[in-house]
C-alpha cells in the first residue's frame, strides 16, 4: 500500500514574486508595494501567513527579492493567496490593499517555465499583474545514503573476433564472507559498442560495503551473448573511499591473462526530481474513460450511480473534478480526451447499434479532446442523455488506446495518465494484465476509481502493490473509502504518480531538459 511521505521527504520549492502595472494608491508619489503570502493545505486546511516580502518604495513594477519556501505536495490542492499592499506606515492597518490573487501551488508548478502570471483584483477592478516564479529549493546538509552514478567505458576488448564488437555490461559484487562475492547489481548490455555509456542507477551504500568505505567491492566487465554464455572480459576491485574521498574516477580493467580489457570510468550525478522534469518542460496528459455498463443503473433514477442530481455531484462527477483539477495544472493546452465504454452510444455525431468499449464522449472520433474542467464536466453530463447502458465491463480497448497515445508522446516529453472510473468487475482481466506489462516502458500511469459498493478484489489485483514489476504504474482506490474528506480521493489516487513518473524516466535513462533561464525583471 502507499506509504505516506514524511515532511522531510517532500521536495521543497521556493517562490519569487514580481508585480507589473500595479495600481497607484498614493497621490504625491507611487505606491510602495509589499506582498503578503498565505497558504492553505487542502480544502479543510487552515489558511496561514507563510511569508511577506520587503517593501519596494515608489515602484509599480517591483521585483521582490524576498522569497518563500514551502513543501510541494503534488497530490493535494495547496491554495495560495497573495495580497499586495501599499505600505504607508508601521501598522498594517495604515496600508491600502492594491490587489489580491488566488491560485494554487500546482498552477504555479505546472506553468510553462514555472512562471505563473495572474491578475490582481480589488473591489472587482483589475489592479495589475502578479508574476510568481518557482524554483527547486536545494537543502544544505541533507544526508543521502544512496549513490546515484553513471558508469562508462572506453576501448573495451573485442571478444567477438571478426564477427562484430563486444556487447558490454557490468556486474557489481559485494564481498560476503559466507558466499564469497555476492552479485548486487547488473547493468544493461550495450550492443556492438567498445565505448559504452550505461544508464545511471541508484544503489544504497550498504549494498556495496558493510558500513566500511574501505571495504573493496568488485566490478566485472562482461560481453553479452544471446545464448546466455556471456564472456568474461575482466574485473577491478575498488572502494567507496577511493571513488568518493580520493576522487579516483578512472580504472584500467585487466583480463585474466593480464591483457588490457578496457578503461572504466564513473561520474556522480545529482538525482533528478519531479520538479526538475517540470522545469525542463515535461507535461502530464490526462485521459479519461467512464463506465457506462448497465450495473450503474438508469441515469434517470435517483438510485443510479450516473444520476444527474442538480444539487450534488454524483460519484463519477466528484472523481472527475478532484483528479482533473490537479492534473490539468501540468498540461499546457488543457485538452483532455474523454471516452466511454460498456454502453451503446447514440450521440449526435456518433451512433452505434451495439455496445462499444471505447467511444469518444463528445461524439468526435477524429478529435475526442475537450477543453479544461468545464469541458470534461459538461461533456459527461450531456452524454448521459445519449447513451444506453449495456455491458460487459471491458477495459482492454481503452487501455490499448492509452498505450497508442503514450507511444506517440514518447519523444514529446508528455506523460499520460489514464483515469478509469468503473462500478464493477473486469471481464477481460488477463488481457488487461498483458496490456499493463506492455506499458512498463511507456510514459503512462493508470489510476482507477471504484464507484459504488461492488466487490473490487480484481481491481486490487491490477494495482499489484505487493507484486514485483519493472515499475508500478497502476493505482486503484474505491471512492466510498475516501468520500468524507474533500480532496482525499485525489490525494490517495495521485500520491504515487510522481514516483511512477520518475521510475519511468530512470528506466529509459532520460534526464530532464535544461530549464530556460528567464529574468523576471525583463517580463513586462
Amino acid at each position: 500500500m502507499q506509504q505516506q511521505l514524511k515532511i522531510k521527504d517532500r521536495e521543497k520549492v521556493e517562490l519569487y514574486f514580481s508585480g507589473r502595472g500595479l495600481a497607484d494608491k498614493d497621490l504625491l508619489s507611487k505606491s510602495d508595494p509589499q506582498c503578503y503570502i498565505y497558504l492553505k493545505q487542502g480544502q479543510d486546511g487552515e489558511e496561514k501567513l507563510i511569508g511577506k516580502t520587503e517593501v519596494r518604495d515608489n515602484n509599480l513594477n517591483p521585483d521582490w527579492k524576498t522569497s518563500v519556501v514551502l513543501d510541494f505536495i503534488f497530490e493535494i490542492h495547496q491554495f495560495l493567496k497573495i495580497v499586495v499592499m501599499d505600505h504607508d506606515g508601521k501598522k498594517i492597518e495604515d496600508d491600502d490593499i492594491i490587489g489580491t490573487l488566488n491560485t494554487t501551488v500546482g498552477s504555479v508548478m505546472g506553468s510553462k517555465n514555472q512562471i505563473y502570471i495572474g491578475q490582481l483584483t480589488h473591489n472587482n477592478k483589475k489592479t495589475g499583474r502578479l508574476i510568481i516564479k518557482a524554483d527547486k529549493r536545494k537543502e544544505i546538509g541533507d544526508t543521502n545514503e544512496m549513490i546515484f552514478w553513471q558508469w562508462h567505458a572506453t576501448k573495451v576488448k573485442n571478444m567477438d573476433g571478426w564477427f562484430g564488437v563486444s556487447d558490454p555490461f557490468l556486474r557489481f559484487l559485494k564481498w560476503h564472507q559466507n558466499s564469497d562475492w555476492l552479485l548486487v547489481h547488473e547493468t544493461e548490455f550495450i550492443k556492438n559498442n567498445e565505448n559504452p555509456i550505461w544508464k545511471p542507477f541508484e544503489i544504497p551504500h550498504d549494498k556495496l560495503h558493510d558500513e566500511n568505505p574501505q571495504q573493496p567491492f568488485k566490478i566485472e566487465l562482461w560481453d553479452n551473448q544471446t545464448n546466455g554464455k556471456h564472456q568474461f572480459i575482466g574485473a577491478i576491485e575498488v572502494t567507496i573511499e577511493q571513488i568518493v574521498f580520493k576522487e579516483i574516477h578512472q580504472f584500467i580493467v585487466k583480463t585474466p591473462k593480464g591483457e588490457f580489457g578496457g578503461n572504466l570510468g564513473v561520474k556522480f550525478i545529482e538525482k533528478p526530481t519531479f520538479i526538475d522534469y517540470l522545469k525542463g518542460g515535461d507535461q502530464i496528459n490526462l485521459l479519461i474513460a467512464i463506465d457506462f455498463t448497465g450495473s450503474n443503473g438508469d441515469p434517470s433514477s435517483s438510485l443510479s450511480l450516473h444520476y444527474n442530481d442538480p444539487n450534488n455531484l454524483n460519484q463519477y462527477q466528484n472523481a472527475l473534478k478532484q483528479v482533473a483539477e490537479i492534473l490539468l495544472n501540468y498540461d499546457y493546452d488543457k485538452k483532455v480526451p474523454v471516452f466511454g465504454f460498456g454502453g451503446i452510444p447514440s450521440l449526435p455525431k456518433f451512433k452505434k447499434s451495439s455496445v462499444d468499449n471505447c467511444f469518444p464522449l463528445n461524439g468526435n472520433q477524429s478529435d475526442p479532446e475537450v477543453f479544461g474542467l468545464d469541458g470534461i464536466m459538461n461533456t459527461y453530463q450531456t452524454a448521459l442523455n445519449h447513451i444506453d447502458l449495456s455491458g460487459p465491463t471491458i477495459f482492454g480497448p481503452v487501455i490499448e488506446n492509452a498505450l497508442s497515445i503514450a507511444k506517440a508522446n514518447i519523444k514529446k516529453d508528455i506523460y499520460s495518465v489514464l483515469l478509469i472510473m468503473t462500478d464493477g468487475q473486469i471481464d477481460d482481466m488477463n488481457h488487461c494484465l498483458q496490456l499493463i506489462k506492455k506499458a512498463y516502458q511507456l510514459p503512462l500511469s493508470i489510476i482507477i476509481v471504484g464507484v459504488g459498493h461492488a466487490n473490487f478484489k480484481m481491481m486490487e489485483q491490477l494495482d499489484g502493490d505487493n507484486e514485483q514489476h519493472e515499475r508500478d504504474l497502476v493505482q486503484f482506490v474505491p471512492f466510498v473509502q475516501h468520500s468524507q474528506i474533500p480532496g482525499d480521493l485525489a490525494k490517495e489516487l495521485l500520491a504515487e504518480l510522481p514516483d511512477q513518473f520518475l521510475r519511468y524516466k530512470q528506466l529509459i535513462g532520460k534526464y530532464p531538459n535544461p530549464p530556460k533561464d528567464i529574468d523576471l525583471s525583463k517580463i513586462q
